[in-house]
């Protein structure tokens, strides 16, 4: 990786909104705009120490620790090309009154899923790489140890490399090709930005080993609209729980950001390993269905009424 001249920090709160602060209108680059927390990095910096300074700078928060890197970008202003590096980060400090720099923001806000929108207030070129960004790191969803990430362009090496698993490719039918690996993360990203909803690739959150993915879909069935979730995790890691961890986040997002009642789970009657994950994340039998003339299990869990665990 080349080593950035700029850095950033998506910092978020316990309902994974990313907090944004307004440049203030007589900034000389880009005022007025909505911006995360960051800078540029000093001579003889590390990028994880201006990265640290910045935040202290601009919020008063303590850096805690660095999650990962979210994405590494270049971008242009009056003829000056900066390459950014930005980080998924947890902080210490009270969250509710972050300390803003005087003089050069004026007003902060939490940005999710519902007005991420404020984000391109001002943006009259139409650049939604920040937007999109922080679209990303609202719907990255932590569990004890994986990281799920939304999948995207940046992601098509790990799914060729999941689908090159032979128990893997077994299961789904086919191995991937890297032309095909391309044209799903393209359609993942697709799914993500017009649906709100499709896969996620899941890594160790210590190590950034990848471990698999997981994710939703909207289905049709008896007529309807259903959300369906599925995990595939590489053969070596089986019999951990991961299948567990990211079926428990799945059921968890479609609840509480998308607001659906109901998620469904499919697999095959002789899948015992499946239906098994199924029963431990409170999914409960429905019955036998046919799907694209094959005989399936169907598995369904309602969200919660009020008062109910």
């Amino acid at each position: 990786m080349r080593e950035p001249t700029c850095v950033g920090a998506f910092v978020r709160d316990d309902h994974n909104r990313v907090f944004a602060q307004r440049r203030s209108a007589d900034r000389r680059l880009l005022p007025g705009l909505w911006d995360i927390v960051g800078g540029h990095v000093e001579a003889g910096e590390a990028p994880e120490e201006a990265l640290a300074r910045e935040i202290e700078e601009e919020t008063g928060w303590k850096l805690r620790r660095i999650e990962t890197v979210l994405a590494e970008w270049e971008w242009e202003h009056d003829g000056v090309v900066r390459y950014e590096r930005d980080y998924l980060v947890e902080v210490d400090g009270d969250l509710a009154a972050p300390r803003l720099e005087a003089g050069k923001h004026d007003a902060y806000a939490w940005i999710g899923l519902d007005n991420l929108d404020l984000m391109m207030a001002g943006r009259t070129d139409g650049d939604r790489r920040l937007r999109d960004l922080v679209a990303k790191a609202a719907r990255t969803r932590l569990t004890e140890r994986l990281r799920l990430e939304p999948v995207g362009p940046e992601h098509v090496r790990d799914l060729f490399l999941l689908h090159q698993d032979d128990r893997v490719a077994a299961w789904h039918g086919r191995r991937l090709t890297a032309e095909s690996a391309r044209r799903w993360a393209v359609r993942g990203q697709r799914g993500w930005d017009q649906e709100g909803v499709d896969k996620w690739m899941a890594y160790d959150r210590q190590t950034g080993e990848l471990i698999g993915r997981s994710g939703l879909n909207r289905t049709e069935l008896d007529g309807q609209s259903r959300l369906e979730i599925s995990w595939t995790v590489r053969s070596d890691r089986w019999g951990n729980g991961y299948a567990t961890e990211m079926g428990r986040a799945g059921v968890e997002f479609a609840f509480e950001e998308l607001g659906d009642t109901a998620v469904i789970a499919v697999t095959d009657p002789h899948n015992l390993r499946s239906r098994a994950v199924m029963e431990r994340i409170g999914m409960s039998f429905v019955r036998e269905i046919t799907r694209d003339g094959t005989r399936s299990t169907l598995y369904a869990i309602a969200k919660p009424g009020p008062g109910q665990r």
